[in-house]
This record gives C-alpha cells, sequence and structure tokens, in this order.
C-alpha cells in the first residue's frame, strides 16, 4: 500500500534542541526521582548498627561491648524502643572501630596512597566497586578521600550529590586542570558517609580532554599526565587512602588518574567482549606510558588486580572466568560479585551494599533491605577486596616507617 499521500514527520533533531528541550527535561525529571530517593532532599543518611554488627566489625566478642565501652568512654548506642535493640550511628559505629582496632596506623609523615579503579568499557560495575570499598575501608577505621574523574557523575550520585544540578566547573578537577588551582583542596566535599570525603564530578569535566590538548600546544613540554599528582600530593598527609573512579575511556584524564595511582583495579565481567577489551587496555596503556618521559624507568605499581564483577552461573561465563584466570594469573583477586538483580535495584535508588541492611539485623525499616544470603554474597567479596587493599597499603606504611 503506497502512503505517498502521507506527511512525512520530521525526526531530525538539532543541538538547540537537544540543549533547549531534551537535556532541561531529563535532568528535571531526575531531579524528581531524586526527590523521592532521597530524603531529606537532596541528602543521603547513612546506615545505622546494631551492637552485633559493631562486634564483627571490631573483631571483638559482643559480651565485653559494656566493659570495653565503660573502658574506654566509647558511645552506648540509642535505644529505639521498649525490647528492641540499641542502635548506633556510622560516626559511632566508626569511633567503636578506630578504637578497638589493632591495625596499622599511618605513621606521622607517610603520605596515604592512592588506588585506581579502571577499565575503560563501562557496565562493569566499576563506580559501584570503587564506592563500595571506599565506604568498606573507612569502616576499617581509615580516613578515605574519592575523587570521582567520571564525566558521567555516577560515584558523584551515589555520594549524595546531583552533578550538574548541584556541582559545576569550581567543584572538580576542573580549575586544577587549567591551571587555576595548584592543589586539589578547594574541590573537598563532605559526604552523608563518616571519614569519606569527595571530590565530585559532573558533565564539564569532560572539558578536560580539550584543556589538556590546549597546554600541550602552547608548550611542547607540558607535562599533561601529571596533573592530577601534583595536585594530589599535597592532600596526602590528610587521607590513609584515595580512591579515584575512572570514565570508561583511556582518556587524557585515565592516564592523569593510573599516573597518579599507587595501585590499580581492574573490575572485570567474564563475558567474551569484556575480557577482549581488557586486553586492549593495558596494551593501549603500555603504549602511551611508554612514550612518557621517564615513567618507563621510574614508575611502580604496589600491586594490580583484576576483579571479576557480574558473575553469572553460566557455562559461557565460567568459560570466560577460565580465560581470565590464564591471562591474568595471580593478578586475579580470588573471590568475585555476582550478577545480582538485587544489586541492580539498589543501584537504582542510588544505594550502595554498604547503604543496605539486612532483613535479619534491620533496625531502621526505611532503608533498602536484602537477605541475609543475598547480602552477604555482595559484601563478602567487597570485604575482602578491602582488606586487600588495606593490607598493602599497611605493609608499605610499616616498611617506610623502619626505611
Amino acid at each position: 500500500m503506497l502512503i505517498s499521500n502521507v506527511p512525512a514527520i520530521d525526526s531530525s533533531v538539532s543541538i538547540s534542541d537537544i540543549r533547549d528541550f531534551i537535556a532541561p527535561q531529563s535532568l528535571n525529571f531526575l531531579d524528581q526521582v531524586r526527590t523521592t530517593m532521597l530524603e531529606p532532599y537532596p541528602r543521603k543518611i547513612p546506615p545505622t548498627y546494631t551492637a552485633t554488627n559493631i562486634a564483627t566489625l571490631c573483631g571483638i566478642d559482643k559480651k565485653r561491648m559494656p566493659y570495653l565501652g565503660t573502658k574506654l568512654g566509647l558511645p552506648s548506642g540509642t535505644q529505639t524502643g521498649a525490647g528492641r535493640a540499641k542502635v548506633f550511628t556510622l560516626e559511632e559505629t566508626i569511633t567503636w572501630i578506630k578504637a578497638t582496632s589493632n591495625r596499622v596506623q599511618r605513621p606521622e609523615g607517610v603520605r596515604g596512597r592512592v588506588v585506581a579503579f579502571a577499565n575503560y568499557k563501562g557496565g562493569v560495575a566499576k563506580t559501584s566497586s570503587s564506592i563500595a570499598v571506599a565506604q568498606r575501608l573507612t569502616l576499617q577505621g581509615r580516613k578515605v578521600l574519592f575523587i570521582d574523574c567520571d564525566p558521567q557523575g555516577s560515584a558523584t550520585q551515589l555520594c549524595g550529590y546531583a552533578p550538574d544540578a548541584e556541582i559545576g566547573y569550581d567543584d572538580t578537577l576542573l580549575p586544577l586542570v587549567y591551571g587555576e588551582q595548584t592543589t586539589l583542596h578547594y574541590a573537598l566535599h563532605d559526604t552523608y558517609w563518616t571519614n569519606l570525603h569527595l571530590i565530585p564530578s559532573c558533565n564539564a569535566v569532560q572539558d578536560a580532554e580539550f584543556g589538556i590538548p590546549s597546554h600541550i600546544m602552547s608548550n611542547s613540554r607540558f607535562e599533561f599526565w601529571d596533573i592530577l599528582n601534583k595536585g594530589l600530593q599535597p592532600l596526602l598527609a590528610d587521607y590513609d587512602v584515595v580512591v579515584i573512579d575512572t570514565p570508561p575511556a583511556l582518556s587524557y584524564i585515565t592516564t592523569n588518574v593510573l599516573m597518579a595511582a599507587d595501585a590499580i583495579i581492574m573490575p572485570l565481567p567474564p563475558e567474551a567482549l569484556d575480557f577482549a577489551s581488557s586486553t586492549q587496555f593495558w596494551q593501549m596503556f603500555a603504549e602511551i606510558a611508554s612514550r612518557l618521559p621517564k615513567v618507563m624507568e621510574s614508575k611502580r605499581y604496589d600491586f594490580i588486580s583484576i576483579f571479576m564483577t557480574k558473575v553469572r552461573a553460566t557455562d559461557a561465563s565460567k568459560g570466560v572466568q577460565g580465560w581470565i584466570r590464564k591471562a591474568y594469573g595471580d593478578l586475579v583477586f580470588p573471590l568475585h560479585v555476582p550478577d545480582s538483580k538485587v544489586q541492580a535495584a539498589a543501584l537504582g535508588a542510588l544505594s550502595t551494599v554498604y547503604d543496605q541492611r539486612r532483613l535479619d539485623v534491620d533496625v531502621d525499616g526505611d532503608k533498602p533491605r536484602m537477605s541475609g544470603e543475598q547480602y552477604d554474597r555482595l559484601r563478602e567479596p567487597h570485604d575482602a577486596l578491602a582488606e586487600f587493599i588495606d593490607d598493602h597499603f599497611s605493609r608499605i606504611w610499616t616498611k617506610e616507617t623502619v626505611e
């Protein structure tokens, strides 16, 4: 049937249409979603903990808590109702952890260490893994700085800020990139999570991919790969660990992150295309780094680890897991994060695994919750990865103190 008499519909879209209609309409709806998800708007609320939780985190017998609380002057928690367990705020919980921990403490004069989560393919759970590990490190008594270098700002969202709506040029890496600032102190933001500070991101951060080449064009000797490192170094006396989330590209920003990092974690789903992409990442990074003056001779990482994420119980997935282990050997972290619809739903609610509570220990009913098994399966690999990172950095702090 001919439809030549039907008027043609113009489906074309101009840049002006995107700027004036699509962008503001979508951002407006996101604001509505955030109003629903984040109460009170626009801030997230940290979880609370029971005495059982604290005893587990501190590695102590719950029966000793009254004695230790009195002896060390520690918080006693808040009674939430007749016959109900006491609850402790996140800040009170971290106070308990720091007071009872036998972990190696970073000595005065020894700098904090930097770990980058990198993979130039999107959708590999890079952001969720990096935020979860940062939160867990605070639950090990560490003071942590999280730097969001991804223009999408997903990590910034998970930290309770709305990119673009609340975060602008002056809040991000850009003043450092453009030479208006010499350190990153200006960009530090508090978050809802005790002992976790944030340098946020928003769409404007993409401008760095144009700003850095302009520096190179005006000065051929400009060390474009060392911008972040120089701006970050003065902050390392104030933080035990800096965790950095990178954009899904081997860009100028990612190159800066990898040059500033002491360690690299690559989140990697066991899918054929993701595996192939990971091998290209290392090849391209090595080629770029080999062209940078003195980098090949001087740059060493404390460790590199391949962290399998979104692991499914299928034959194809198991096959690719075998490829990953053969290709990367001892670099592959022994635990993996399972593919989980529950985790996906939590991220849809702008919630991390540590924001959530198990059904059997929940004491603040408005929090997202999982069954005990679901919660443990998602939490345990992140617990272990944070422990792995902390152990490595603790050994380095001890070594530097001796030397």
